[in-house]
């Protein structure tokens, strides 16, 4: 059994040629079948395009590193339709109140743990009134997306430490990312087109921080994956006409300024942008 905590930031290894190709950055998981059906992974050569592997690619878990067959299980979000609905639905479970199925609010979820031959959850860590418990996935009965429901009241687990701050994105990490990141050729492209030199583009990267910033205050439901997400459509082009948040238009063939993505607030556009980004 291994906690969620434990699998992220694991090495992805391919057994085919021994090489690293990835980190685990994420794990998507399933209402429906309790379990964990993809994680996410950054690669080092595209490392703000969303890399999913399904989890019955994944040959093991270890403590060391996460294994596949070969590079070729390693798929773009936006051709599977699959991991998108996953993501549409958001259910992450940490973070989630306890709720007794007679209705007593009982704590806090604070950690998952995976049987990671199978892929399904095992049980949930939760928090209550300073202490630690666990419930089972058999007495799980609903994982929602602001409430995980339980049979009754779980009985104290003997976990003595538990780690309740959680990593989380600042906007100066989203800034040093946006810095480090390789321009594609559509990028550089698009910021000749604004006329790149040395004072632009520090208009560009203000405005890009700008950007984070206006993100992480109106929509604080995104995670990591999606922030990131967010920033990797600047200097893209979509294939068809996307109406966003605030009612402009992103027509297709247009590139996506730090500006439209301001106006990206809810999953739904984001997840329709994704899925019509034009491949370079």
């Amino acid at each position: 059994m291994k906690p969620t905590k434990e699998i992220i930031g694991l090495r992805v290894i391919s057994i085919s040629d021994g090489t690293q190709v990835g980190v685990v950055k994420d794990v998507v998981l399933s209402q429906q079948g309790k379990s964990l059906n993809f994680v996410i992974i950054d690669q080092p050569s595209d490392y703000f395009g969303a890399k999913v592997i399904s989890f019955e690619n994944i040959l093991g878990i270890g403590e060391f590193a996460m294994t596949i067959p070969n590079p070729d299980v390693i798929q773009d979000v936006a051709q599977n339709n699959e991991v998108q609905q996953l993501l549409k639905q958001d259910i992450r479970v940490i973070g989630t109140k306890v709720l007794t199925k007679k209705g007593q609010l009982i704590g806090e979820v604070k950690e998952i743990v995976i049987n990671e031959d199978t892929g399904h959850i095992a049980s949930c860590r939760f928090e209550s009134e300073g202490r630690v418990q666990e419930v089972n996935a058999e007495r799980i009965i609903t994982l929602g997306k602001e409430l995980l429901i339980v049979e009754a009241e779980p009985v104290l687990g003997d976990y003595e430490t538990l780690e309740t701050e959680e990593p989380t994105l600042t906007i100066q990490d989203l800034a040093q990312d946006l810095v480090a990141m390789e321009e594609t050729p559509e990028e550089q492209s698009y910021n000749s087109l604004e006329g790149s030199d040395k004072q632009e583009d520090l208009v560009v990267q203000e405005v890009i921080s700008e950007s984070i910033k206006t993100v992480g205050e109106e929509e604080l439901g995104f995670n990591l994956f999606e922030q990131r997400q967010l920033q990797y459509f600047i200097g893209k082009k979509v294939d068809k006409d996307i109406i966003l948040d605030n009612g402009d238009l992103l027509s297709a063939g247009e590139y996506i300024s730090p500006e439209m993505v301001t106006h990206i607030k809810t999953r739904s556009t984001l997840m329709e942008v994704t899925s019509h980004l034009q491949k370079n």
